[in-house]
């Protein structure tokens, strides 16, 4: 039987004091929002389970962050935004709590313990198994989730980036610099951001088919949470004379460069390219990676905000809240014209 993870282990592995460790879960406001996240981060690493947390007395409104730990360890893309929300909650008197669990550890007692959580609204990252998030509707109370995998209109409020918006306006672009044969990169099935962004590429194809525009479509199998199908890509780059290439994020634009540079291609001579999500490694390459920047600081005070009307009763009930996304034009796009 695995050993049960105690405070004293997680204040081993962090270096500090059980007392620190057992406020920073608790959500207590005299620990620093670093340590709280390192230790956080520790626990989630190590198996805690936070039901072992002693009850105290209830705070003016508490909100739960129901998290499993597979997704909360991806720290550089998540932790910006759930420190956004801390703050903006914290300002206000409101306490952010986690419920991290482990995926493949779900049953009957921990369901219990997440609908019976002392809390006034959940807050769900990205994606949560079906199990969880029917026993979320069950309790009742507001679900607001963030960046959702996947689209569903059932009470829940989903706070998003401009997905559609952002790429029908890329493509726009591109077909103002001159390009006809367009293409979209990416994968419907992997979340619905990716396939809003395929949505809006196509919408603005179709806006300007009067252009003699056409759109190629390189919709790739994700079933293995695959970021890339390269032989799908050099079949599609050899079979059409396509002078832009839209990808669904920069993971698989950077993939593409490599597969259009082993076709003996240019960046952006012959081919422009367009990502999304402005990671680091995208400034690296040569030439740089043209995206659009995701405001996630900004869409954590949005999540915030909103609570805080929800909690004061001065908040409408939406079913969508759509953050802005800037692009960022670098070195991978050439004007044709």
């Amino acid at each position: 039987m695995a050993k049960r993870i105690l405070l004293e282990d997680i204040a081993r592995e962090v270096g500090v004091t059980k007392g620190l460790v057992s406020r920073a879960l608790a959500g207590k406001y005299n620990v620093s929002e670093h340590m709280r996240e390192r230790i956080v981060k520790k626990a989630a690493e190590l198996g805690y389970d936070h039901s072992n947390l002693r009850s105290r007395p209830a705070p003016i409104s508490r909100v739960l962050l129901v998290i499993s730990s597979r997704i909360l360890l991806k720290e550089d893309y998540w932790q910006p935004i759930i420190k956004s929300v801390t703050y903006v909650l914290d300002m206000n008197s409101i306490i952010l709590e986690y419920f991290v669990y482990d995926e493949n550890k779900i049953d009957d007692q921990l369901l219990e313990k997440l609908s019976s959580a002392d809390c006034g609204a959940f807050i769900v990252i990205h994606s949560n198994p079906k199990i969880i998030n029917e026993e979320l509707k069950r309790a009742a109370r507001p679900i607001i989730e963030v960046d959702p995998k996947s689209f569903h209109s059932d009470g829940v409020t989903q706070v998003k980036f401009s997905n559609y918006d952002s790429i029908y306006l890329a493509t726009q672009d591109l077909i103002e610099k001159g390009h006809r044969v367009i293409a979209f990169y990416g994968s419907d099935m992997h979340a619905t951001s990716f396939r809003e962004r395929h949505e809006g590429f196509l919408a603005s194809i179709e806006a300007h088919k009067e252009q003699g525009v056409e759109g190629v479509s390189i919709n790739f199998d994700n079933t293995n949470l695959d970021y890339a199908d390269d032989e799908l890509l050099v079949k599609v780059l050899k079979a059409n004379k396509i002078t832009a290439l839209i990808c669904a994020n920069d993971i698989i634009a950077l993939g593409a460069y490599k597969t259009i540079k082993s076709l003996g291609l240019s960046i952006p001579d012959d081919i422009s390219v367009i990502g999304f999500d402005n990671i680091k490694d995208g400034e690296y390459v040569v030439p740089r990676l043209s995206t659009f920047d995701v405001p996630r600081e900004k869409l954590g005070r949005e999540v915030g905000n909103y609570l805080i009307g929800v909690f004061s009763d001065r908040q409408l009930q939406y079913s969508q809240i759509v953050v802005r996304c800037i692009y960022i034009p670098k070195d991978s796009v050439k004007k044709l014209n």
